[in-house]
């Protein structure tokens, strides 16, 4: 396959120039090394790491020694700073560039919420001229719901916001997720463009989280590519490799706020956060409006400034978790859950009945409140429910997630039962077992591509194996 750039489909009718982002900073919360592909950025990429004493050091990236080599743990921050900066390539009739080659990038390793903070806090004492936050974390506690405010990770990012920064965040890669970033953040969700900008093929994308943070406010809030976002081969063949998830489809809209920063210096980070929202493009069963760059960028060149924050206030207070546990509002009855569980108010008997209520929302608290289960009577129930619910809004994945923490070798055919369920999450856990248990098992490459026939090509060598190996045992 070969995808469409990425400028093309995030509605810009013309590759953004060299000297794109030119005079902006961005902060990623990521890691990086200096690779060969991206020695041109010499002199324009830091890492700023926060070390357990808090000392905190900070080295330009490219000073360092060139790699060729990619793991698993660079490869993520790798492919972040390649579609932001990449040199421009032509392949198969297409120009392929980075969004914003000029801005300055500064690495913040993202470990734990304190260091995070003490970190931006640094940075923002340096005179770095930075504009714009890449937050690539994805929601925290996957399954209590509360105030944005209580997230320690929220709490983290603060200075960055004290500071006037843009924080574009990652929206999320599961329905699994429950407590959603917050307003303050511009969260941006991926949809399935099947790497073209052709209209007719876009799809929802059934991993790419959304609903209600715990504010009551709807995360995201704004839809960019989430498959196949091309840029050039990190291992040095000729051609592409490809970037997915909520991570690639935030770093080409920050990639995209920095070009229009860098042209239109005026413009705060709300102007470009409106602007965004009110030029996508809506389309019906949609979470949220798609990106369209020209029109925004026309909107931006015509006049158009709103300034105007949204607003974060919550919607949904709880101050009498006893009462709002008998709300009709899911949201309201979710937050009262969570009180009462984390207060030890509840038998575990009286959260089991929390599993059965109608919302989603509930339902994966509950789940949360029960953790792992208890006996193996108990373990069976957990079962029966990944069968029985809905991946429409991740709670099969959400009991499967919790199943994977205390799973034993034993469990093989339970696991392999849920492979005709065919989801990304699903598909994880069924590897991550395997890779555990049975390395000698198929690995199964997870691709963010949901399409079919693509998902029974990667589940067929493992079915085939599981076969093999039943017959083994059989004799």
């Amino acid at each position: 396959m070969i995808a469409e750039p990425a400028w093309k489909r995030i509605g810009l009718s013309e590759p953004p120039e060299q000297n794109s982002g030119e005079g902006i900073g961005m902060i990623i919360l990521d890691d990086i090394v200096p690779h060969v592909s991206l020695r041109h950025l010499k002199g324009s990429v830091k890492q700023v790491k926060v070390h357990k004493d808090f000392t905190i050091s900070c080295s330009d990236v490219f000073d360092e020694p060139l790699t060729e080599k990619v793991t698993r743990e660079t490869e993520h921050g790798l492919m972040v700073l390649s579609l932001l900066a990449h040199q421009s390539m032509e392949y198969n009739k297409n120009l392929y560039t980075g969004l914003a080659p000029s801005a300055n990038f500064i690495f913040l390793s993202a470990t734990k919420p304190e260091r995070i903070k003490a970190g931006l806090e640094w940075i923002m004492g340096q005179g770095w001229k930075t504009r714009i936050l890449l937050n690539l974390l994805v929601p925290q506690e996957m399954g209590w719901m509360s105030p944005t405010n209580q997230d320690p990770y929220v709490q983290a990012l603060q200075p960055a916001l004290d500071a006037g920064l843009l924080v574009v965040s990652a929206g999320g890669n599961s329905r699994a997720h429950n407590n959603l970033h917050p307003k303050q953040f511009f969260v941006v969700g991926g949809f399935n463009d099947k790497g073209s900008r052709d209209r007719s093929g876009y799809e929802v994308h059934p991993s790419a989280s959304y609903g209600l943070n715990g504010d009551g406010h709807w995360r995201p809030d704004l839809l960019a590519p989430y498959t196949y976002l091309p840029l050039p081969s990190l291992t040095g063949k000729k051609g592409l490799d490809y970037f997915g998830g909520t991570s690639g489809a935030s770093t080409v809209i920050a990639g995209l706020c920095a070009y229009f920063m860098s042209i239109m210096p005026d413009l705060t980070p709300n102007d470009i956060r409106n602007v965004l929202t009110e030029t996508g493009d809506v389309l019906k069963g949609f979470p949220a409006p798609i990106v369209n760059g020209d029109k925004a960028m026309r909107a931006l060149k015509g006049g158009y400034r709103n300034s105007q924050p949204p607003s974060s206030e919550p919607k949904v207070l709880v101050t009498d978790e006893n009462r709002s546990i008998l709300s009709e509002d899911p949201l309201e009855r979710a937050l009262a859950l969570t009180m009462l569980i984390k207060k030890g108010k509840l038998t575990r008997e009286e959260i089991w009945c929390y599993t059965e209520d109608e919302s989603p929302m509930v339902k994966k608290v509950a789940i949360e409140g029960l953790g792992n289960p208890v006996d193996p009577i108990e373990r069976e129930k957990y079962w029966e429910k990944v069968h029985k619910e809905s991946s429409e809004s991740g709670v099969k994945e959400y009991w499967a997630y919790t199943l994977l923490k205390t799973t034993t070798k034993e469990e093989l055919h339970k696991w392999i039962s849920l492979s005709g369920y065919k989801t990304i999450d699903i598909w994880i856990c069924i590897n991550l077992f395997l890779r555990k248990y049975y390395p000698n098992a198929p690995e199964m490459e997870i691709t963010p591509d949901p399409d079919p026939e693509l998902m029974d090509s990667i589940i067929e060598p493992v079915l085939d194996w599981y076969k093999d190996y039943r017959n083994a045992i059989d004799k």
